[in-house]
């Protein structure tokens, strides 16, 4: 392969995935401005950007489908909040986190439903400072945050994700 033809190769892949790229990069940049960067929101949006990027990929596999992101994201944050509901009451923080990671693996395997940046957001949810509202606030804008990733995935990016098959994202595959 001469070094004309590996650049040019490199360049359309280059160009293929800079828009999902910085589609992700804006995603995560837009859910910062609404919250203030504590270590426990930059772990969350380091799995938003994750999650993000794995959604702008331009198959449907069941690791990018919104079914199974909103799932593992859900997942995390019940495990998180009955782990600090134990950390509040006595639970040691160390064994609180070794429970969170282990719990909501097994949960996300055990659903079906397995998506690792989920794991990290287990954590960004248990170490979060704030009540129980504050959590849910960001869930819900992190969910938000994701959907509209993917359906811009669908509308603008790739011609073989038709948006009038935006509603397989809901089912299991």
């Amino acid at each position: 392969m001469s070094w004309h033809s590996w650049f040019t190769k490199e360049r359309r892949i280059w160009h293929k995935r800079f828009i999902p790229s910085l589609v992700t990069g804006l995603a995560v940049a837009i859910i910062t401005l609404f919250f203030e960067l504590t270590t426990s929101n930059i772990v969350l949006f380091s799995s938003l950007g994750a999650s993000a990027a794995i959604m702008t990929h331009n198959k449907i596999h069941e690791l990018n489908i919104l079914r199974t992101v909103i799932s593992s994201y859900l997942i995390a944050l019940v495990v998180s909040l009955l782990v600090g509901t134990g950390i509040t009451l006595g639970l040691n923080s160390e064994l609180g986190v070794m429970i969170t990671v282990s719990v909501t693996l097994i949960l996300l395997y055990l659903f079906d439903i397995f998506h690792p940046p989920a794991v990290s957001a287990s954590l960004a949810f248990l170490i979060l400072e704030g009540g129980f509202a504050e959590r849910i606030y960001i869930f819900f804008a992190v969910i938000i945050l994701l959907i509209i990733t993917k359906l811009l995935t669908y509308l603008f990016f790739y011609e073989n994700l038709e948006l009038r098959k935006f509603h397989l994202e809901f089912r299991k595959l």
